[in-house]
């Protein structure tokens, strides 16, 4: 059936493909071009909700670091838990008495939530969706099932209502900015990160590569599961903490990282 400009535009759309009550709820082939239309409400790129109900949070908080004039620097490490990483990365960061904050898959909590049972009050463990689609294909419904799952399930499972949400592949769209918004999450990316296959044939470099992008502030990307080139970072992760503390870094959560921010903005403004 096709599509008119005016229905895309408006969401009429939705009906006209046989989608029942809600406006805007056309599916988007994967690739547009910049003069296909996209709907106004119910499309992935909309931060407004696609019955044009008001939101329940009032803004958004998305973010890349923390506070530049302090030497702090936070570790990350999605996609877990997982049996098979996950315990090296803690037990590294144990030997050095160093906080990371995990951004955990609920399917993987599900699966081998155990993994992080001493982990609350020590690291932190934040939402990384429960499937890890990517959500700037998905309207906000689709977001909105994919945050709320996992943190109903990490409540669950650890006690703690997560706090912090990171977008798998980094990719946000305005239905995902406000899927996190309403759930109450700061929406975190990252700074630096580890780039395996910079190193390739020489993975020694990696603690060198990570150094050289960390800054005050710096908020680092890493992995506790996936290819096994990621392997790269977790088997050099003491050396890595090491160099950084060379470095005169402090390692700290992300939430704290970012309540320093806050403080110092205060303070800067007081």
């Amino acid at each position: 059936m096709e599509v008119t400009r005016r229905q895309a535009l408006t969401g009429a759309a939705g009906a006209a493909v046989g989608a029942a009550g809600a406006v805007g709820a056309v599916r988007l082939k994967d690739h547009l071009d910049e003069s296909t239309p996209l709907p106004f409400y119910g499309s992935p790129v909309s931060a407004v909700r696609p019955d044009r109900s008001p939101p329940s949070a009032a803004s958004a908080s998305v973010v890349w670091g923390g506070d530049r004039d302090r030497r702090h620097v936070a570790l990350t490490f999605d996609d877990g838990p997982h049996p098979d990483w996950t315990p090296r990365v803690l037990a590294a960061l144990a030997a050095e008495d160093v906080p990371a904050t995990f951004f955990c898959l609920g399917r993987n909590v599900r699966d081998h939530g155990e993994l992080h049972r001493d982990s609350v009050g020590r690291h932190e463990l934040a939402n990384h969706t429960f499937e890890h689609p990517d959500l700037g294909r998905f309207d906000w419904s689709r977001c909105r099932d994919e945050i709320d799952r996992t943190s109903r399930l990490m409540e669950q499972t650890y006690g703690v209502v997560p706090t912090l949400f990171r977008p798998p592949y980094g990719h946000v769209g305005g239905a995902t900015l406000l899927a996190a918004a309403e759930a109450g999450l700061t929406t975190v990316l990252w700074s630096a990160q580890a780039r395996e296959d910079l190193v390739a044939g020489r993975p020694d470099g990696i603690v060198d590569d990570i150094a050289s992008q960390v800054r005050p502030g710096s908020i680092v990307l890493a992995h506790d599961t996936g290819s096994p080139d990621r392997l790269v970072t977790i088997e050099r992760l003491p050396a890595i903490i090491r160099r950084l503390r060379d470095d005169s870094y402090t390692f700290v959560t992300v939430s704290a990282l970012l309540a320093a921010s806050a403080s110092a903005t205060t303070a800067s403004h007081g």
